[in-house]
């Protein structure tokens, strides 16, 4: 028999075998992409439905990525898949297609499947009989929020190793999305777990915590609100939450005695000896940390009790809370909403008591104890809460400090920590910060704006232009009460703090329109420079302040301005300076 007699019929059944071997390869290979496309577009939709709160449909959701994923293992899971793998070229797109497949299908299984029965049932619920928040959904959501950290450093580690410069334009597309989605989830994850970790300290999770809470008027401006004149102790454990004191600012020896609490010669000089002899002075400093040490001073001093964290709260913010759980009422009948909060506790309670003492007090006092009890009820939304909360910190009307190193570095990344940027890579922050110096509760009439001009013509030397507008609308004929009005001065007497961005240096001062006189200083503080103007200026007046600051070479992000929250919003508007 002669040798091609017989190699040839071999050699058919060869090639026919392969063939069929590939045409089977690429049905598997054309499963798995259906699969995974599914699986991928049902991910998306789970991102957009919890982004939405549309818990509802979380759970269907979870099942198809959870049946897609699966699917597509099960068609990638065979003997010519593992052979494929080995072959040249080939091998590449199908290791890199089952390191996607295997990633979604972890994710999948471990965070979706989890994530969409807990965010359905995730409340604060809390006892009625014992008073404690139920801890179990606390310590479920961070168990999850572990895994899914864990989780994500897998799946990153495993998608690493995959060479799309080897592979072909739809795999390689294919192995960047689920890369994105991944990366979208890691930059997610620390602001979520900081977040309920500071939920858990503050509803006694960690181990018991005495919170001070204080609320801050506006209508006697501070950099970072008002003077906390009404605070009140609240003790937390294991769940547990209840006010063991309400203090008034009146409880504190103020004047004669400053509190031991360390500051630079500069923060003297720019918020003078009222910064550590008067506890209304305590929130000057646009950084919370300080200003919460120098809280802490007071409470250590003169009531003894050394706080684990710190909080406040202002009106302005308290309004955002309050359209959330609805409006309370207090026992002298006054219904407070989140539409009169502001008015009610900034102003209208002087008139109610215009000599302020024990009366005035006693009102802030219940407001503060109604508006707790309504909070601790929990019978609200508390997605929305949070969104509420969210904004009331990005809008500075909400600050916490913890005394845990670990809970106030988590607290450092989030706005409510109150910490100014150290650098201005991602973001080149001012500060237009107020403070009222009359000693009374004028700013309920004030009116202020500010303009914000950017110069980058030349990049290693930008220029940042702060101009800012203030004015008084006091009506005519309204006879305002002794607390209002103090009457320290015949005008009124306000500090505008403008801080440059880091590392810059102030290049001009001036004051464009002045009223009576408006004397300035400049120091350095927060490794910026600040500009201090004392506008004295009578009722209608307006006063004009402009500071240019100018930057040292390096990166500078998009502009932005942080500004002391007033009761009539400070407008801030931005301009960019055209070149040539």
């Amino acid at each position: 028999m002669k040798f091609h007699a017989i190699f040839w019929p071999i050699a058919v059944l060869v090639l026919a075998a392969a063939g069929a071997a590939a045409f089977g390869l690429y049905q598997s290979a054309t499963s798995v992409k259906s699969h995974l496309e599914s699986a991928e577009h049902a991910l998306t939709a789970f991102k957009t439905a919890a982004t939405n709160k549309q818990f509802a449909q979380l759970p269907g959701i979870a099942a198809t990525v959870e049946h897609e994923s699966d699917a597509a293992k099960a068609a990638s899971n065979t003997w010519l898949w593992k052979v494929g793998t080995q072959v040249p070229v080939l091998g590449e797109n199908l290791r890199a297609v089952g390191a996607v497949t295997d990633s979604v299908q972890q994710v999948s299984h471990e965070v979706v499947t989890p994530a969409a029965s807990l965010l359905g049932d995730f409340t604060l619920a809390r006892d009625p009989a014992t008073g404690k928040f139920n801890l179990d959904i606390v310590r479920k959501a961070r168990t999850l929020l572990g895994t899914t950290e864990r989780v994500v450093g897998d799946v990153q580690a495993r998608l690493a190793g995959v060479n799309t410069k080897a592979t072909v334009g739809q795999v390689s597309q294919g192995v960047d999305r689920v890369r994105k989605l991944v990366d979208e989830a890691s930059e997610m994850v620390p602001g979520l777990n900081n977040a309920l970790n500071v939920v858990a300290d503050l509803i006694g999770a960690n181990g018991p915590r005495n919170v001070v809470l204080a609320f801050l008027n506006n209508a006697e401006s501070a950099p970072l609100g008002g003077g906390p004149a009404a605070q009140a102790l609240l003790s937390v454990a294991d769940g547990k939450v209840e006010i063991t004191k309400q203090v008034s600012s009146g409880d504190f020896d103020n004047r004669d005695h400053p509190v031991d609490a360390p500051a630079t010669s500069d923060e003297l000089a720019l918020y003078d000896e009222i910064l550590l002899a008067h506890i209304n002075g305590s929130l000057s400093i646009p950084d919370f940390p300080k200003s919460a040490a120098i809280l802490r001073a007071w409470w250590n001093r003169d009531i003894g009790i050394d706080p684990d964290l710190v909080i406040t709260l202002d009106p302005i913010g308290l309004a955002k809370l309050l359209k959330v759980t609805g409006p309370v009422k207090l026992a002298d009948g006054t219904t407070i909403t989140s539409d009169n909060v502001v008015l009610e506790t900034l102003n209208q309670v002087y008139f109610r008591y215009p000599n302020g003492g024990p009366a005035s007090d006693a009102f802030f006092g219940s407001i503060a104890e109604a508006i707790f009890t309504r909070l601790t009820n929990v019978d609200y939304d508390v997605w929305k809460m949070a969104d509420a909360i969210s904004q009331s910190a990005n809008g500075g009307s909400l600050h916490i400090w913890a005394k845990d190193s670990g809970i106030q570095e988590q607290l450092s990344k989030l706005s409510a920590a109150g910490i100014m940027p150290t650098d201005n890579a991602a973001a080149t922050s001012l500060g237009i910060y107020f403070r009222d110096r009359s000693a009374s509760k004028i700013d309920t009439y004030l009116h202020t704006s500010a303009k914000v001009t950017t110069n980058v013509c030349k990049p290693d030397a930008p220029t940042y232009t702060i101009e800012v507008t203030l004015k008084f609308d006091i009506p005519k004929g309204l006879r305002l009460p002794a607390y209002v009005d103090s009457g320290l001065y015949d005008f009124y007497r306000t500090e505008v703090f403008l801080y440059g961005p880091v590392g810059a240096s102030l290049t001009d001062k001036s004051v464009q329109e002045v009223a009576i006189r408006a004397p300035s200083i400049v120091k350095n503080d927060l490794g910026r420079p600040v500009v201090k103007f004392t506008s004295d200026q009578e009722n209608g007046d307006t006063v004009v302040l402009r500071a240019t600051f100018t930057g040292a070479p390096g990166q500078y992000g998009p502009t932005t301005a942080r500004v002391t929250p007033m009761i009539n919003t400070s407008q801030v508007t931005y301009e960019t300076a055209p070149c040539g």
